[in-house]
This record gives C-alpha cells, sequence and structure tokens, in this order.
C-alpha cells in the first residue's frame, strides 16, 4: 500500500512538471555564466523563447529550439542559462513531444544531464537544481514504483536546497505545494502546509497557471468546492498568463475540473433531494 501511495506521489509530481515545463527564462547572475570559447552565438535565448512560445501549436518548435540551445552552447559550452534553458526543453520534448517510453526515458535522461551540468558550473543556481530534480522525477515515474520509491528523498532534498537558495522560486514552492499535496499523511503530507506553499507562489505570481491549478485541486481535496471553483475561473479567465503555452494546455484541465465540481455538485443536489 505505502508503494502504491509514493507512485501516486511521484506520478502526482510528473503531471505538476508536466504543466510546468516552461516558466519563463530567468538569465543567471552567476559571474561568468555565459563564458565560452569566445565565439559569440548568432542567436540568444529570447530568440529561442520566441519561437517555442508556440509550441502548443507545432511542437516541431520544440526541436528548433533545442537545435538554436545546442548552436548556442557549441559557442559557449559554459553558458548557465542555455544550459539550464536546455534542461528545460528537454523536458518539454518528454511531456509533448516524444512517442513511446524509450523516447522518453531518453528525453529525460538528457533534461536530467543538462541539469547537472548546470549545478556542477553554478552550484547556487537554483534553476539547475530545480530542472535537475524535474527531469529525474519524470525519469523516474517512467521507469516504474521502484526507482520512484528510491528518488523521494532526494526530491525533498533538493527543493528544501532550491528554497534555501532563493525562498522566493515560484517554481520550487510550487513544487512544494504539489509535493505536500500528494504525499499520503504517513510520510509528512499535509493539505494545510501545501496551501501555504501555494498561496506563497500565487503572491509572488499570480498568473502562475500551475499553481493556481494545484489551488484549486487542494481545495477540492478538503470538498471546498466553492472556493476551488473560483480558483478555476480565475485561471480560465487569466489574460496576461505567465506563459501562454502551459496556460493554453492547463485551461484544458482547469475546463475539466469544473466539469468534475458541477457534476459531483449535481450529483450531490439529487442525493439530497432523494433523501428528502
Amino acid at each position: 500500500m505505502l508503494q502504491r501511495k509514493v507512485l501516486i506521489l511521484i506520478y502526482g509530481i510528473s503531471l505538476f512538471l508536466s504543466l510546468t515545463i516552461l516558466p519563463s527564462i530567468g538569465y543567471s547572475d552567476v559571474p561568468g555564466s555565459s563564458s565560452g570559447t569566445g565565439t559569440q552565438p548568432t542567436t540568444d535565448l529570447d530568440d529561442v523563447l520566441a519561437v517555442l512560445s508556440d509550441y502548443h501549436k507545432d511542437t516541431d518548435l520544440i526541436d528548433r529550439s533545442i537545435g538554436m540551445v545546442e548552436d548556442i552552447l557549441i559557442a559557449e559550452p559554459k553558458n548557465i542559462d542555455a544550459l539550464i534553458f536546455s534542461s528545460r526543453l528537454w523536458l518539454t520534448y518528454g511531456y509533448a513531444k516524444a512517442h513511446s517510453r524509450e523516447d522518453m526515458i531518453r528525453s529525460f535522461e538528457k533534461g536530467k544531464n543538462y541539469g547537472i551540468r548546470a549545478m556542477k558550473l553554478a552550484p547556487s543556481n537554483p534553476d539547475g537544481h530545480f530542472f535537475y530534480i524535474a527531469n529525474m522525477a519524470s525519469l523516474g515515474d517512467v521507469k516504474g514504483v521502484f526507482n520512484s520509491l528510491f528518488m523521494l528523498p532526494e526530491i525533498r532534498r533538493e527543493l528544501d536546497l532550491i528554497l534555501e537558495l532563493d525562498p522566493n522560486h515560484v517554481y520550487g514552492l510550487a513544487m512544494q505545494g504539489a509535493l505536500y499535496y500528494y504525499l499520503p499523511g504517513i510520510l509528512g503530507g499535509d493539505t494545510q502546509i501545501s496551501e501555504i506553499y501555494l498561496t506563497r507562489a500565487l503572491s509572488l505570481d499570480p498568473h502562475l497557471s500551475s499553481a493556481r491549478l494545484y489551488m484549486a485541486m487542494n481545495l477540492m481535496k478538503k470538498k471546498q468546492y466553492e472556493e476551488a471553483m473560483d480558483q478555476l475561473l480565475v485561471l480560465v479567465r487569466d489574460k496576461e498568463p505567465t506563459f501562454y503555452p502551459d496556460w493554453y494546455l492547463n485551461r484544458k484541465f482547469a475546463l475539466s475540473l469544473i466539469y468534475v465540481i458541477n457534476r459531483e455538485n449535481g450529483s450531490s443536489s439529487k442525493s439530497t433531494k432523494d433523501k428528502k
């Protein structure tokens, strides 16, 4: 039973990651983060982001973005921002483009390895840690329950480290909230603590659709359906999402949860009437 609960937890974390695969670019403040061979690349990460912003319409744009970042890394192999972005891109590829289990494993392995390279060069950069653990958790989910069981302690350590390095790391806060949401009580799960982290994340970025989605799911778990509906409607009606492709996908999920709430409330009302 405990193994099953942990598997559900890892699946939940992977679901979170699939809903947060591309936060907006946060350029590194690490000195020398763009150092390399001295050759200047013809593109920069803003160009890559512009291409990637339409990946929800055409997933081939993910491949194009990967190629663009690889060109940057050929010119600047120690470019921290490019390494982190590459880790993000392979995570994106795994969820949005991979055609098979083997393809997902390959993409998450690549994403994890780029994360490791970024962490070695800039151990105090929380983004490197975040995308390393994001790819690792996704890899464990694809490989199965036993991999997931062994990685849980490292997930917790990495999340704690991310928030130690940057207490305002929005994605770290949101993922910590997701962790407390999915953990069974015996392993420290707590919906109240989850809500604290998610509230903090949304106070820093009210347009972060993944955090709002998890806030709604947390409220649903506590049977606070009206409050959950309010959160979902804010998400669906958001005119300024943090990253449009993420919001586009999360909006579909939010609409499905609205349907679930309406159906459950309808069933509850019908049951009450039947009892009368």
